[in-house]
């Protein structure tokens, strides 16, 4: 029965707007899902409590048949009203609990996180690579799973405290003012101070909490920072400045965190106050009223009842708004990233690359980062069908800016990338990214099996084929020796975070199985076998001839020697192309290419020159 409402809305509705900074536009767009559960929701809490204020009237009523009636009396002149309360109380009450905890509980609560952490996973993943090297990632990843938190508390609080809460206080005021006016008064004038005192306070939780969420989202953010480069921390600093910038951190929470706090404690003890004005007022002015003969026992039993209920009512209707306010304040800070536009828009609409031989034009390319120096200036170059180009140049001197540019990691601030007559600006990102192969300087492993790794993104790949490329990258024999801490071998072990269980060369030939495997028309080799040996470089080297066959090529490297036999090699230096042409030619012209070939050891380029 409870399967039934876990599926009263779809939480992988990815209709309506992109996430937004704003905080009432960003709640709006998430509520449309689910609106119909929300109403059902209010429903079935607003007729839970109207049940709880009944009883509580009715138990005044008993009171007062109780003290005006014979006990042989009291079956014959309220039988039927005894046996309806007890249906209520055994059969209604029950059911209007079950439905009101169904709804809440499982049909929103179980949906309304997952809503809001999909749409803002799926709003993140259309970011740009560059986008993501502007903010710490676990202070990115803590955000996305900690929204839907805040998301789903703030609307399930709202709806629990204003439906039953003030609901069942507003049901109480009118119930006393049916039943005795006066009575109503001191409850009244309560319920006014305590809304009016809120509506004070309250406002100033949202940026105190917004600010104490902003210090915890740092402090998360610089421990996995300092964790993930735990090594280099330890070869570097010493264990006391570690801790004492860990404290700052820490501090910086400590202080924000006590900001909310004493607001907190200002506003509980104005409440706790104000709770003697229902209690004595009620309580005292009900007893005024028996002794003048102008209220029955049995409303001031139900006024006693009731004055103790409501106290304990306002102390969670409390709990409740500042927990919501608390979310609310914490929401609004975690939309400071997820609520970020796209900086790269993706055009779902846009056709895919179709790559047939694989020309690339560059013209005019200008990218600085936003600064006025590092990038590129002004390059323009066309790499034929099937030629294998090599880059060269000192560090910073735009190579690894070229190839981000190419693959649409960032946007050309000007200039264009044409490939075989398509505009990488007016095509499908993923199709642009399908059609070309890369393996990078650090080779990047997910913290899942080697089979998955190599497999990322292919789906209908057989095992012959796995172990296939595996083979050919050089890495099938050590893949068979893997074994994690959880007994899972070869192909399936796990390699750990950012595949730390390996080591460099290994991560990098697992790197090169998945874009043999890959077999994208265009290859970029950007220090690809850097991480090797010697014996494993000149198997891999054998292999890599192999692989670029057919294929469009851009190899970066230091170790000149690797890119001595391609078709065309570029030397780059402060941005631009300086010079271009065989190695024989580049030689030859006693350039800045034949300085490195000159002094470069062991076939590096000295960059110290």
């Amino acid at each position: 029965m409870t399967r039934w409402f876990l599926n009263r809305f779809d939480p992988y509705d990815l209709t309506g707007v992109a996430p937004e900074r704003k905080l009432l536009p960003y709640l709006k767009s998430h509520i449309k899902p689910m609106r119909r559960v929300i109403a059902l929701s209010i429903l079935v809490t607003v007729f839970a409590a109207s049940i709880e204020v009944w009883l509580i009237q009715y138990a005044g009523q008993i009171v007062d048949i109780l003290a005006s009636s014979r006990p042989d009396e009291l079956w014959q002149k309220e039988g039927l009203g005894l046996l309806f309360a007890a249906l209520v109380v055994m059969l209604v009450r029950p059911i209007a609990q079950f439905l009101r905890l169904a709804v809440n509980d499982i049909s929103f609560n179980c949906n309304a996180a997952t809503l809001v952490r999909w749409r803002a996973y799926d709003h993140l993943i259309r970011q740009s690579v560059g986008w993501f090297q502007e903010d710490l990632t676990g202070r990115t990843s803590g955000r996305l799973v900690d929204i839907g938190n805040h998301v789903a508390d703030a609307i399930h609080t709202a709806l629990n405290t204003i439906a039953f809460g003030l609901v069942y206080m507003i049901g109480v005021v009118l119930l006393m003012a049916g039943t005795e006016i006066w009575l109503a008064l001191p409850l009244l004038l309560w319920l006014v101070l305590y809304i009016s005192v809120l509506a004070w306070i309250m406002p100033s939780m949202i940026p105190a909490q917004h600010n104490f969420q902003a210090a915890k989202s740092a402090l998360v953010g610089t421990v996995v920072d300092s964790f993930s480069n735990f090594e280099t921390l330890k070869l570097f600093a010493p264990k006391d400045q570690i801790a004492k910038e860990q404290r700052i951190s820490l501090e910086n929470t400590r202080e924000t965190l006590f900001r909310t706090r004493q607001i907190g404690t200002a506003l509980r003890t104005i409440l706790v106050s104000l709770e003697a004005v229902v209690i004595v007022g009620f309580v005292g002015y009900g007893i005024w009223l028996w002794s003048v003969d102008a209220a029955t026992i049995g409303v001031i039993s139900a006024a006693i009842a009731l004055s103790l209920r409501i106290t304990t009512m306002a102390d969670w209707i409390l709990d409740s708004i500042w927990w919501l306010f608390q979310r609310i304040g914490s929401l609004r800070e975690a939309l400071q990233t997820i609520g970020q536009p796209i900086e790269i828009p993706q055009d779902d609409n846009a056709p895919e690359l179709k790559v047939g031989k694989g020309a690339i034009e560059i013209n005019q390319l200008h990218h600085h980062y936003g600064q006025r120096y590092g990038g590129l200036s002004d390059v323009s170059l066309a790499i034929s069908p099937g030629e294998k180009v090599g880059i060269v140049g000192r560090s910073g001197a735009g190579k690894s800016t070229l190839v981000n540019l190419l693959l649409r990691f960032f946007e050309a601030e000007k200039g264009t990338i044409v490939i075989d007559g398509q505009n990488i600006r007016d095509v499908d990102q993923d199709s642009l990214r399908k059609a070309i192969g890369m393996v990078a300087q650090q080779a990047s492993l997910l913290n899942r099996s080697v089979k998955d790794n190599i497999l990322l993104g292919r789906e209908d790949v057989s095992e012959e084929e796995l172990i296939s490329a595996a083979k050919q990258a050089r890495a099938h024999e050590f893949i068979q020796q893997l074994r994690d801490k959880q007994g899972r071998t070869g192909y399936d072990a796990h390699v750990g975070e950012r595949g730390v269980k390996l080591s460099g060369g290994q991560r990098q030939r697992v790197a090169i199985a998945r874009v043999i495997l890959k077999d994208a028309p265009i290859l970029i080799l950007d220090e690809a076998t850097s991480a090797l040996d010697s014996e494993v470089e000149s198997e891999i080297q054998a292999s890599l001839v192999d692989i670029m066959q057919n294929k469009t090529v851009i190899a970066i490297a230091h170790r000149l020697s690797t890119i001595a036999r391609m078709d065309r090699i570029i030397v780059m230096d402060e941005g631009k192309i300086i010079e271009q042409g065989t190695h024989t030619e580049l030689v030859a012209k006693s350039g800045i290419y034949s300085t490195f070939w000159g002094h470069q050891s062991d076939g590096f380029i000295d960059t110290t020159m």
